[in-house]
């Protein structure tokens, strides 16, 4: 069953974008997802979330277990509004969803949902495999491997990775440094390239991505 947990080496690294090129690839498979966001924050209940966005560019259904005004991490956003976050009724709320899922993060694997609880809680209780969204910036590296790291402890499988070019192009020697950093520790499922157009630039993850989607169970 294709069941992914898209998270960040940090905010704002692609996420969304990912999110989306993973469920149109699973759409072109012939295996098409529902995309879940876990937590929306910095958003107002008539705005349109990540996971409305990541729907209509793959063309799949999307689904937001929580939304909160305060733009921050889910625990914050959550007190802001007098909230509380559980790790097991979001994962039941996963888990009575059917099919393939693409579920969507908040910036890093840990980010924290309440004083004991973080969103890596959620991707392991779900069963989900990790999608790691590679930045492609200085300090990358660091935070991909402590990541990926995490997740080797933590016992939560890691389906592979994806380098993204969220602010600009970057050079193959680039690519190249990242890739052998993290050679051994996750596979390279592809790369993102730049575009002003998201539509673009899922697309083009989407092709990036099919032989993985293909070659996977």
């Amino acid at each position: 069953m294709h069941r992914y947990f898209v998270t960040g080496t940090d905010t704002d690294v692609g996420k969304t974008r990912v999110a989306a090129a993973l469920a149109l690839a699973l759409r072109r498979a012939g295996r098409p997802p529902t995309i879940v966001k876990v937590v929306q924050t910095g958003a107002t209940a008539d705005a349109k979330g990540d996971a409305a966005r990541a729907g209509a560019l793959a063309g799949v259904p999307y689904a937001e277990l929580a939304r909160f005004a305060k733009p921050a991490d889910p625990w914050s956003a959550a007190l802001a509004q007098g909230a509380t976050l559980r790790a097991r009724e979001l994962v039941r709320r996963i888990d009575a969803l059917e099919g393939p899922l693409v579920v969507e993060g908040s910036g890093g694997m840990i980010v924290p949902l309440g004083e004991r609880e973080h969103l890596g809680d959620v991707a392991r209780l779900a069963k989900l495999d990790v999608v790691l969204v590679v930045g492609l910036r200085l300090g990358c590296m660091n935070h991909a491997l402590l990541t990926l790291e995490f997740c080797r402890a933590a016992g939560i499988p890691v389906a592979g990775t994806i380098l993204v070019e969220r602010w600009g192009p970057t050079h193959r020697s680039y690519h190249e440094d990242v890739t052998r950093a993290l050679q051994g520790k996750s596979p390279l499922l592809g790369i993102l390239p730049f575009a002003p157009e998201e539509a673009d630039s899922v697309a083009a993850g989407a092709n990036d991505l099919l032989p993985f989607i293909n070659g996977s169970r």
